[in-house]
């Protein structure tokens, strides 16, 4: 049985409150981003001590302006922030749904490959084990290439990859060098009903 910490918990919840603000009815990893910067927690102020640019008002900003598809959208000749932008009255009529229990598909698949990386550098002593899932795996998972979140942080001029080194040098400890993360893994029979329940508790509200 999985046993998840406090930062776990905390992150969820604040993720599912960041979803709701921005009228979302599903989990994606640009939530789960803005709810770690908005836990904060000691995992984070060393990933913002590498990152400063790594602001929550800044990627949010990204977020509601649809940051990562402005380039795609200008490369069409097509006015981004125009089109994104609401229109009047918009935005005070919309609801706001609580995306409870429900996340996106690219989420679920970052989160699934983030874990079996995490635990394949673990059981190989790359990384001591630990007995409670923590928050590292989330900051892991929206790190994922092909993630809406590595999108933004590439549209806000944050290096995902510095990102990552960070998160995994704090896992490491003290004096220890942080692993090469996996570029690929192959999920186990354990692994895999880990996952599920990883699921399952990732979008739970």
């Amino acid at each position: 049985m999985l046993v998840y910490d406090d930062s776990f918990g905390a992150v969820m919840a604040a993720s599912q409150e960041q979803a709701t603000r921005l009228g979302a009815d599903a989990y994606g990893s640009e939530h789960v981003l803005l709810g770690l910067l908005a836990a904060a927690g000691p995992l984070t102020e060393q990933v913002q001590r590498t990152e400063p640019e790594l602001d929550a008002r800044v990627v949010r900003s990204a977020v509601e302006r649809g940051a990562d598809d402005a380039v795609h959208l200008r490369r069409l000749g097509v006015d981004a922030e125009q089109l994104l932008a609401p229109a009047p009255g918009e935005e005070s009529s919309r609801p706001r749904p609580t995306p409870r229990n429900r996340h996106t598909p690219e989420w679920q698949q970052a989160l699934n490959s983030a874990s079996v990386k995490l635990s394949q550098l673990r059981k190989s002593g790359a990384l001591p084990r630990e007995r409670k899932v923590t928050s590292a795996v989330l900051w892991l998972a929206v790190l994922e290439p092909g993630t809406r979140a590595h999108r933004l942080l590439a549209a806000v001029d944050v290096d995902a990859e510095r990102v990552r080194t960070a998160v995994l040098s704090a896992l490491a400890g003290a004096g220890a060098v942080a692993p090469a993360w996996p570029e690929q893994a192959r999920a186990g029979l354990l692994t895999r009903l880990a996952q599920r329940a990883l699921a399952r508790v990732s979008t739970a509200g």
